[in-house]
């Protein structure tokens, strides 16, 4: 018994011994950089070493005169003659804001702070950053660089590389401060290799398609890179290669800035006929060619403009007016953006049913569309002239066809044919004929109807679910507007056109007007002056006083767009923004 007590007290006395033994040592924070002096935009490793576990360090007091990169945190346990020893690293990548003496302040974690460091940073055409710009470098063009309001300028960039990239690499998209612009992705990113002074590189290539919305002078914003570079460790023996010898670095380049001139619309121009391309076409499709024309008869005509330069939002609707003898039924349009080496295409697509209203000749007039050719800086106009048309009566017993809505036209005339010609117009042979199939043909309208009204309840159904978003789009609107009011009341023009702009953002959400000149190309006559009053006062080398409260009661009378319009999207551009 005796015995058992004592080694009961043995086993505790060499448990406290360990306990006692295995006490971490007292903790503390140490920091260090890796390099000192730095250069500008060139980056540099801020490491903090802790033996505590406990906490995470609070960088907020760095970014005065640093940006943060990136941080990685490692941890790592020895026990050494039966001491435990702890230590975490956080590694931080850093780059200056500015030259000069800085200092990386104390940088706290838990109930620690680091001791501060004393930095020197230098100039960026520095030795070290010479040679960088050899292995990585940004390149930034525009072309044209005189343009006048909404024309297109293609901006290309170029990162120039004869390193490996890590993974994370990006490139910011281009931006233009005050220069109030549309900015449009052209498509991916195009990767090519080229020769430059006996150095190979690897080049990304990235275009985007430009239109300034204000005139004057303006500068692009640099484009900055921010991403790692693979680097291969030179202490390493051998001649073999081993892929843990290789190190990442943290890099941040700025390209330099482009200067655009942006002339205004020219003196005496209709703002509302505003169209800057480098080619305009207007051309015309009939669902019959040659074309016939019959009283009752519908017959479908596609008018098309297609523009180089230009998005599908800033093209005008085709309206060729009232005519004598027709009757027009205009579908929505169909508005198309696509691309090719020269930037965008805007495509807008019109359908218009005719249906004549007696026999006769009948003219088509000319249709016209004045646009300003970029390449000659000259007005030209793309016209489809006036045609003599020769109608045909229609039969006698012909039923006119219906307006072609809701349902298109191309649906509708071969079932009002098809009605029309079972009328039994014969002997009574024909009509006890009839009598007999008359059972049969009860059966299949009533089947008819039957099919017609499972329809019509499955769309119903099928609307259901949207009927959340679309109050959810109505509350945005009522927003909008009254943010639009206010701007109004307040005489604030600019703000007036953001709050527009942003209110057909929402209501024609699929193809927005890019500008307010496309705006008003979408609203009746009268609020599209006042549209264009607001434009042009905003254009104007003198500032003078607008009257907002026109505006307003305008649009509160003739709002535009009860639908959106529809398109097509079979050629739509990829997102602003995407890493390399």
């Amino acid at each position: 018994m005796v015995k058992a007590r004592f080694n009961q007290f043995l086993i505790f006395l060499i448990a406290a011994l360990c306990v006692l033994s295995c006490t971490p040592a007292s903790a503390s924070l140490q920091a260090q950089v890796d390099r000192n002096p730095v250069a500008m935009n060139e980056s540099f490793n801020l490491t903090l070493s802790s033996d505590s576990s406990s906490g995470e360090p609070d960088l907020s007091a760095l970014k005065r005169d640093f940006d943060v990169l990136g941080q990685s945190k490692s941890s790592s346990f020895q026990i050494i003659n039966g001491q435990i020893s702890h230590n975490t690293q956080w590694q931080i990548s850093l780059v200056a804001k500015h030259a000069g003496q800085l200092q990386i302040p104390a940088i706290p974690i838990g109930g620690q702070s680091s001791a501060p460091i004393n930095l020197t940073v230098s100039a960026a055409n520095q030795a070290g950053t010479a040679q960088q710009s050899r292995d990585l470098f940004l390149e930034v063009s525009a072309t044209p660089q005189t343009v006048h309001v909404q024309q297109q300028i293609i901006f290309t960039v170029r990162l120039y590389s004869a390193l490996s990239l890590g993974e994370g690499s990006s490139l910011s998209d281009p931006t233009f401060p005050n220069m109030d612009a549309v900015v449009e992705r052209l498509g991916a990113d195009h990767p090519f290799e080229v020769m430059r002074n006996g150095q190979a590189y690897s080049v990304i290539e990235r275009r985007y398609a430009v239109f300034p919305q204000k005139s004057g002078q303006f500068s692009s914003a640099p484009i900055v890179f921010d991403g790692s570079v693979v680097e291969a460790n030179q202490n390493g023996g051998g001649f073999m290669f081993n892929p843990f010898s290789q190190s990442t670095r943290q890099l941040r380049l700025d390209s330099k800035s482009v200067a655009f001139t942006v002339k205004p619309v020219p003196p005496g121009y209709d703002i509302r006929q505003w169209l800057p391309a480098s080619n305009l076409q207007l051309t015309e499709q009939w669902s019959e060619n040659p074309p016939k024309f019959t009283v009752g008869e519908p017959i479908t005509r596609t008018l098309t403009i297609t523009a180089n330069g230009l998005t599908a939002t800033q093209l005008p609707a085709m309206d060729s007016g009232k005519i004598d003898g027709l009757k027009l039924y205009p579908d929505q349009p169909t508005l198309k953006n696509g691309q090719d080496g020269n930037g965008i295409i805007g495509t807008r697509e019109q359908k218009i049913a005719y249906i004549p209203t007696r026999a006769g000749n009948v003219t088509l007039p000319a249709i016209e569309i004045k646009w300003w050719n970029v390449n000659t800086n000259q007005a030209e106009v793309a016209r489809l002239p006036a045609r003599s048309i020769t109608v045909l009566p229609g039969s006698p017993n012909q039923v006119s066809a219906p307006p072609p809505s809701p349902a298109p036209l191309v649906t509708q005339a071969p079932a009002s044919t098809t009605l029309s010609s079972n009328v039994p117009r014969s002997s009574g042979a024909l009509v006890s004929g009839s009598q007999r199939w008359w059972p049969w043909l009860a059966l299949l309208l009533g089947l008819g109807w039957l099919i017609t009204l499972l329809a019509w309840w499955w769309r119903a159904h099928q609307k259901t679910p949207s009927a959340g978003a679309d109050a959810a789009s109505e509350e945005t609107l009522g927003k909008l507007e009254k943010q639009f009011r206010k701007a109004c009341m307040e005489n604030n023009a600019a703000q007036a056109k953001t709050q527009l702009l942003a209110w057909a953002k929402q209501r024609w959400r699929q193809a927005p007007p890019a500008s307010l000149t496309a705006l008003a190309r979408l609203c009746e006559p009268e609020l599209a002056d006042a549209i264009t009053q607001l434009d042009g006062a905003l254009y104007a080398k003198t500032q003078a006083q607008w009257h907002g409260d026109v505006l307003w009661s305008l649009f509160n009378q003739h709002k535009p767009g009860g639908k959106p319009v529809k398109t097509k999207n079979t050629d739509s551009l990829e997102p602003l923004y995407r890493n390399s």
